[in-house]
């Protein structure tokens, strides 16, 4: 593997050089003096902390050049983002999907394998098998996997994943010990919004909702610029809030709720009923939507209701300037978008500044390519583990430190 002796990894810089660091991969290039007045550190204590970035390769001037502020001229600093690089891994209940991205997200390999099981050894193995080859040669500096489970917001274990069947899985210490690189484990939602925010349709904005349709539904929520995981880490279970309480029954019994109108297999179930087609699937109910039919035009009408009651209701709540709609069940989102105006306006409250809505649509690639900007933030903001691991790989290989898998 490529050896980078002169360059430490992100996790190892002290507290206010990590913050630095993750302000410039958030907001971009800024000055000194700006760093100095975000960060709220005094323009000498800024000068050494940058000081030691760039001395050790983190930062360097930007390409952008020389800009005002306050009448005395600065470099804007950046992130030197392709050396310090991140694996991304999104598990499906069919396939692995595997990402190297730089440490904003922006993506440099891709690999993919599908899954003939979901039993826990084999899918490890793959996971394993994914990361080498995606970080081979390069200077990867930690793995971030989402998947769908109740995981806390940096997790080291899968937690009550349904779709897979798993819970209390240890995968991250599995990942380490075979590639000797840090690895966190996220909810896939959550590493989707933050890759939305780092480096997606939602960078620049601090306050933002990333909300998902297909087999189920999620929420991500950025709030005041950081990923918002709740008090346990599970903030973001809105598939069952009610819509309307004589609608249709869910798969959990409940009647009425979000989930009922929106799943994919809400919408087909419906679809297939009306029309006697068991296989039916979300390409058809769309397809027969766009020729006109009643029953599909009816089934996505009502599926973009409901999308507008959740998203209202997130509004009114958290006072959000943007939300984004994203997930396997996008196709069908886009089709109901007048209805789903319609129930937003309807339900806002008066005095509620309506939302920007914007559709991403997003591939397998794109969700691996979020869980690797939760691995940017997990070393950022609780380097300990990141630390520990780097520490015993050194002890190991002290020549190849900072090295790739």
């Amino acid at each position: 593997m490529q050896s980078r002796t002169e360059i430490r990894p992100l996790a190892a810089h002290g507290h206010s050089g990590r913050a630095v660091v993750r302000d410039l991969l958030v907001h971009g290039p800024r000055p000194r003096a700006e760093l100095a007045r975000r960060l709220r550190l005094s323009p000498a204590a800024l000068t050494k902390v940058t000081r030691e970035l760039l001395e050790s390769g983190a930062i360097r001037p930007s390409e952008q050049g020389a800009t005002d502020t306050g009448g005395r001229p600065g470099v804007p600093l950046e992130v030197a983002v392709a050396d310090h690089q991140m694996v991304g891994v999104k598990v499906t209940g069919d396939g692995v999907y595997a990402v190297r991205t730089d440490a904003l997200g922006c993506v440099m390999r891709t690999a993919r394998a599908e899954l003939t099981t979901t039993d826990v050894e084999p899918v490890v193995a793959q996971i394993i098998e994914m990361v080498k080859e995606v970080a081979e040669d390069a200077p990867v500096e930690a793995v971030g996997i989402g998947l769908a489970g109740a995981m806390a917001r940096f997790d080291d274990r899968v937690r009550l994943s349904l779709y897979l069947g798993w819970d209390d899985v240890p995968l991250a210490d599995a990942v380490e010990r075979a590639c000797g690189l840090p690895t966190v484990v996220s909810n896939d939602v959550r590493a989707l919004t933050a890759g939305v925010h780092w480096s997606g349709p939602g960078r620049g904005h601090d306050d933002l909702a990333v909300v998902t349709t297909g087999v189920g539904l999620g929420l991500g929520l950025v709030v005041e610029g950081r990923t918002h995981a709740g008090v346990g880490g599970r903030a973001g279970m809105i598939g069952h809030h009610r819509v309307d309480p004589g609608g249709p029954v869910c798969d959990q019994g409940h009647r009425g709720c979000a989930s009922s109108y929106l799943t994919t297999a809400a919408i087909t179930g419906a679809v297939a009923v009306a029309h006697g087609e068991p296989g039916m699937t979300l390409e058809r109910v769309c397809e027969l939507a766009d020729a006109g039919d009643g029953v599909a035009r009816r089934v996505l009408d009502d599926a973009g209701h409901a999308l507008g009651v959740v998203v209202a209701s997130l509004v009114d709540l958290l006072e959000l300037p943007l939300v984004i709609l994203a997930g396997d069940g996008i196709p069908a989102v886009v089709r109901a978008r007048d209805a789903l105006e319609r129930s937003l306006a309807e339900h806002l409250d008066a005095g509620a500044q309506p939302p920007e809505i914007r559709f991403l649509m997003s591939d397998f690639d794109e969700w691996a390519r979020g869980a690797a900007v939760v691995a940017s933030q997990w070393v950022l903001l609780e380097p300990a583990r990141a630390r520990r691991v780097w520490a015993r790989r050194h002890q190991h290989e002290p020549s190849r430190r900072g090295a790739g898998a």
